[in-house]
């Protein structure tokens, strides 16, 4: 075999010893009642950095609002499990503001609805992504 294909033969081995299962997730946020500012998108593949904020997303985005339902694609997961945390930052100005008592006064919102009576625990809020399936997460803004 000449230099060519071994470098062929050792590029092709590599790829498929490092091949990732990418896939993708549908997120739909509706009940948004203010059409300004944006979405600030928070997706954790853990219960330290959901429930406590000790590990960093592993994926956050941006999205700006301009009608009552946004949708928006994440491309790129691993298989496995997630959770979303995300509010609506209407004022534009980077953070989630609270009333004197510290309870929202923008839109919020988790992955499996729940929060109700303050944030929900990763086990709560907890869905799966996989390759082969049509992952979609609805969320209502409170």
């Amino acid at each position: 075999m000449n230099q060519t294909g071994s470098i062929l033969l050792a590029t092709v081995a590599t790829l498929s010893c490092n091949a990732v299962v990418a896939a993708e997730l549908q997120v739909e946020v509706t009940d948004i009642a203010t059409l300004t500012g944006a979405l600030m998108i928070a997706m954790y593949d853990s219960a330290a950095g959901f429930d406590d904020d000790e590990a960093p997303p592993v994926k956050a985005m941006r999205v700006e609002v301009d009608a009552e339902t946004v949708s928006v694609s994440l491309a790129g997961l691993a298989e496995g499990e997630y959770a979303i945390k995300l509010y609506h930052d209407a004022n534009d100005n980077g953070e989630m503001d609270q009333n004197m008592m510290g309870l929202p006064i923008e839109g919020y919102g988790f992955s499996g609805n729940g929060g109700r009576f303050g944030p929900p625990a990763f086990d709560e809020a907890v869905f799966e992504v996989r390759e082969d399936a049509d992952n979609k997460v609805s969320i209502e803004l409170r």
